[in-house]
């Protein structure tokens, strides 16, 4: 492609050389730039690739167009293009490198403190049950459909891979993709390029991801989730939520509101637990209406009110959108997540793995639990390390009151000392009262203990890791994942698996 295509759509301040160039591809990163690339360069806390020294290895590499927001020093013919932001234009020039996938896909975009995958699970079974050929990416991966689903590192990918997905989903014929996009994915600028059809905002909440590791303040949390709504043509917010006026001072694009209040777009009334006494499984059934169409009862497949706000805009983006609402509520009520509230194992006991990692969503997770009618409630959790303390505490305190008996384990210690860790889980649990627990380090041996001191009719859960396929502990990311642990300690305990009927 040549270079004056490529700047065809970005806000160039300046620019100075041969525009004419064949380039041969991007990159952002020394290390793997090429001969004919065009660099664009970064600023990081620890390493500026507009020195001298990393523009002269590039040149040096045959690198001879650059994009940068700052001087820098070139010999030769190399092409400099100024821009105000290269983060932000990264974006730019990924999206023209890849034809602009996104404006030939329906793009709907799921923010929220918590929610957002199950909600993002959620569209994309309703999209997918309706006939669309529909891709989502997401905390649980690259999803494609057909159990081809690819690993990410993170829930909102580099501007790169975003990119560079969306080109593939649009060269194997889909029509539209459901994004999971984090505060930290808009605070990055990851998908600014990117016009969402429809934004879902689902809710927000102090103390998680605050602090020198994420966001530096709550209103700059706030400001980043509002920006995913900014970029799209329509947005959707609960109404609800005690920050919701606070949020949609910041939203600037049409928005609709949806929630417990008659006079919101979208409402959800008479949200009623029930339980499939055929599956022995719980769920939840709703009445939705649109201002004054009746659109029916609902039934979610999975416990827990708060699972209503997550299906309640997903019903009302598939009704935006026109899809038959048999179609969206044979989709809901037949949703799994790997790693969401997820029986890994029923027999005797059942095993459930989730993702829950703070005290809001472990309350939560613990309290919809107690719908499965279980004898006692085992609940194996390790909270993580570099992240606020509030997360240990919270954990802990949920931990303390809705649980029965407690093992406190290894999360994601990072560079943390797991007894540093257990000991703020600790004062958590110490603010329930005088909870049943106890410590144990290894969490392969936590979750052993827990299966073969198990009773008849337990639920044993297994919080913090989810769906994740690793766990990090001092810097190094080690295989391992609770799903498949747990399903080799079925095997080698000889433990017989009840089918769970259609």
């Amino acid at each position: 492609m040549k270079l004056n295509e490529l700047l065809s759509n970005i806000d160039v301040v300046s620019l100075a050389g041969d525009t004419t160039q064949e380039i041969t591809g991007l990159a952002t990163d020394s290390r793997s730039a090429e001969a004919g690339n065009l660099f664009i360069c970064h600023e990081g806390v620890k390493f500026d690739s507009h020195s001298d020294a990393c523009i002269a290895d590039l040149m040096a590499k045959g690198v001879t167009a650059f994009v940068v927001q700052k001087d820098i020093t070139t010999t030769g013919d190399a092409c400099v293009i100024y821009v105000d932001n290269t983060e932000i234009a990264t974006a730019d020039f990924y999206a023209a490198w890849y034809h602009h996938p996104a404006d030939k896909l329906t793009v709907i975009g799921i923010t929220g403190s918590k929610g957002k995958t199950t909600a993002a699970h959620m569209m994309t079974a309703c999209l997918r049950k309706a006939g669309h050929k529909t891709g989502l990416i997401g905390t649980n991966g690259f999803d494609l459909g057909n159990d081809d689903v690819r690993e990410l590192a993170n829930t909102t990918p580099a501007a790169d891979d975003i990119q560079k997905y969306l080109a593939e989903l649009v060269e194997k014929g889909f029509d539209s993709v459901v994004l999971e996009v984090s505060s930290q994915g808009m605070k990055m600028h990851r998908v600014d390029c990117i016009t969402f059809d429809a934004a879902i905002w689902l809710n927000l909440q102090r103390g998680d991801h605050i602090g020198g590791f994420e966001h530096p303040t709550f209103e700059d949390y706030m400001f980043c989730k509002a920006q995913l709504l900014n970029h799209a043509k329509l947005g959707y917010v609960h109404g609800d939520d005690e920050y919701a006026k606070d949020f949609t001072a910041l939203v600037h694009t049409p928005y609709l509101t949806f929630g417990a209040d008659a006079a919101f777009d979208y409402t959800a009334t008479d949200i009623r637990d029930d339980f499939d006494e055929v599956k022995e499984e719980p769920g939840i059934v709703f009445h939705v209406t649109h201002k004054d169409e009746d659109l029916g009862d609902f039934r979610v497949n999975m416990p827990g009110a708060f699972n209503a706000w997550n299906a309640l805009p997903v019903i009302a983006v598939s009704h935006h959108l026109g899809l038959p609402m048999d179609a969206v509520k044979n989709a809901l009520n037949h949703t799994r997540i790997r790693g969401r509230d997820d029986i890994v194992y029923r027999g005797k006991f059942r095993v459930c793995v989730d993702f829950a990692h703070n005290g809001e969503s472990t309350a939560a997770h613990l309290q919809a639990l107690r719908q499965y009618r279980p004898k006692r409630i085992v609940c194996i959790f390790g909270a993580d390390g570099n992240r606020t303390k509030d997360r240990r505490y919270g954990m802990g305190e949920a931990a303390g009151k809705y649980a029965d008996f407690s093992i406190v384990t290894s999360g994601h210690n990072r560079d943390e000392e797991f007894k540093d860790i257990a000991a703020d889980t600790e004062v958590g649990l110490a603010r329930a009262g005088d909870p049943d627990y106890i410590v144990m380090e290894d969490r392969k041996k936590a979750i052993r203990y827990a299966m073969e001191h198990a009773q008849d009719g337990d639920m044993i859960t297994i919080l913090g890791l989810g769906h994740e396929h690793w766990q990090e502990i001092k810097g190094i990311k080690y295989e391992y994942s609770d799903i498949d642990y747990v399903r080799s300690l079925v095997e080698k305990m000889g433990l017989d698996e009840e089918e769970t009927p259609e």
